[in-house]
């Protein structure tokens, strides 16, 4: 059998009954494409001969939005309805400021930019949450005060003691002058001589000087108080200088970052150390290990003495530690400081430990003054500055075991039993203007008189006085 068969028609094989013909895929004809059409001006038309609007591109970047909305709200200047150049009768002398007297025109209807409000919403919501803890404790503080001002008695002023009133020196006022300095350009002869029962003729007037303008004076501010200080700045919480310590190191990680990003900075080499030598490298590290370990080695030795040099070079000389320690144990020489002076009177000072205790110390404070000890009593004064008279009011009142010194001599003499027990108190304490001793010595005298002439001689004969005539109920 010989025919041909049609592309278009299925093979005659597949119409043999008990078969089913395939689906037959049809290929779609291609859209025809657009054609351009334009008019003798250059712009395009549609089959109609209608011209095409082509939407223009706009941006879409959020600063040149803003930018579009600034120049759509612009803020005109207010136009005075009157110019007071042009009138005649304006006088500039009179200080009159055109801008504020003058009444402008009525400016046009201002819309409000889209989002300012809640921009401003926003902001407030960030302070509050950011404040808030402090203002509520402030809050608590305020109303603590209130309980407390109300629980408090209700005092009668009239029983309260009066104290002496200080009075003030008023400022005095100025002299009345002759004549008055706005009436002197007006008078020929500059005084008020000339004047009749108070009434004054054209001739004594400058006549030319008056016109029919008038002339306001400049006002002048009334003298005052000085304004009251600033408030002070808000204080922090320790929690709070935290956070703000923590924000201010991520911003300024963040910027270094981004300057990296940027190329504007060299990155950081990565730290590679034996432990993470495959982590980092990868692949490189197999090509010439024992390069590659030479070269990390030398890196770590050049990292540690780094640090090393680091701390050297923070490290206070000899001089500047000396300096800090004098910081700390006395006082600032460049404040003129304040000489206080201790008076303390002890029962028995004749143990040498505890002399010496007493000596040394004062001399390692850098302190004046003197003990004496005499049969009876002994009396220790010390001048020096406040953290010298702090340490050694510890040395004496709570170091030193007075009572177990005295015990270790007095343990042959087992009959003496009536005799008091060894204390040390301090008698008394304040700021002088000046020291009366130029170092601190030790006298051992063998009556009060002589022990009295020590301070007489010093020009406080009352310390040894306030040290004898001082009573204590345990003493």
């Amino acid at each position: 059998m010989g025919f041909r068969q049609d592309p278009e028609f299925p093979p005659l094989i597949n119409m043999f009954p008990g078969q089913m013909p395939p689906e037959v895929t049809i290929q779609p004809k291609p859209a025809r494409a657009p054609v351009l059409r334009l008019d003798a001006l250059g712009r395009e038309i549609d089959e109609q001969g209608n011209v095409v609007n082509v939407p223009k591109p706009s941006s879409t970047l959020k600063v040149n939005i803003n930018k579009q909305k600034k120049e759509s709200f612009q803020i005109l200047k207010p136009e005075l309805d009157v110019d007071p150049d042009k009138n005649p009768h304006f006088d500039p002398r009179m200080g009159i400021d055109k801008n504020k007297i003058l009444r402008p025109k009525r400016m046009s209807f201002q819309f409000v930019e889209e989002g300012k409000w809640s921009h401003d919403a926003e902001l407030i919501k960030l302070k509050q949450s950011q404040y808030g803890e402090s203002r509520a404790k402030e809050l608590r503080a305020k109303q603590m005060q209130l309980a407390k001002a109300k629980a408090e008695p209700v005092i009668n002023p009239n029983l309260i003691e009066v104290a002496e009133r200080v009075i003030t020196k008023e400022k005095p006022k100025e002299p009345i002058p002759d004549v008055e300095w706005w009436d002197a350009p007006l008078l020929r002869s500059g005084t008020y001589g000339g004047m009749v029962d108070g009434d004054l003729t054209d001739d004594m007037l400058k006549m030319e000087k008056i016109t029919i303008y008038v002339e306001h004076p400049r006002p002048i501010e009334p003298p005052a108080e000085p304004a009251p200080p600033p408030p002070q700045p808000l204080k922090l919480t320790k929690k709070e200088q935290k956070k703000l310590r923590t924000q201010r190191r991520l911003a300024r990680e963040k910027e270094r970052q981004e300057m990296i990003r940027q190329g504007l900075l060299e990155p950081p080499k990565p730290k590679v150390k034996m432990s993470n030598l495959m982590k980092v490298l990868g692949s490189e590290a197999t090509q010439d290990p024992t390069k590659l370990e030479m070269e990390i080695r030398s890196a770590a030795a050049e990292r540690e003495q780094a640090h090393i040099d680091r701390n050297i070079a923070r490290k206070l000389t000899p001089d500047e530690r000396r300096e800090k320690k004098e910081r700390k144990l006395f006082d600032d020489p460049n404040i003129a400081p304040e000489t206080i002076v201790s008076i303390y009177r002890v029962n028995d000072l004749s143990h040498p430990q505890t002399r010496f205790k007493v000596d040394v110390n004062a001399q390692e404070n850098r302190m004046t003054g003197c003990a004496v000890i005499s049969e009876g009593i002994s009396v220790v004064v010390v001048e020096g500055g406040k953290k010298s008279i702090k340490r050694y009011g510890k040395l004496m009142l709570r170091r030193i075991d007075w009572a177990a010194a005295v015990k270790k001599e007095d343990d042959e003499d087992e009959d003496d039993e009536d005799k008091p027990l060894n204390k040390c108190v301090l008698v008394w304490q304040g700021t002088v203007a000046k020291s009366s001793f130029h170092r601190f010595f030790v006298h051992e005298c063998r009556t009060e008189a002589a022990a009295r002439k020590v301070f007489a001689d010093a020009g406080v004969p009352h310390y040894w006085d306030l040290a004898v005539n001082f009573k204590d109920d345990e003493f």
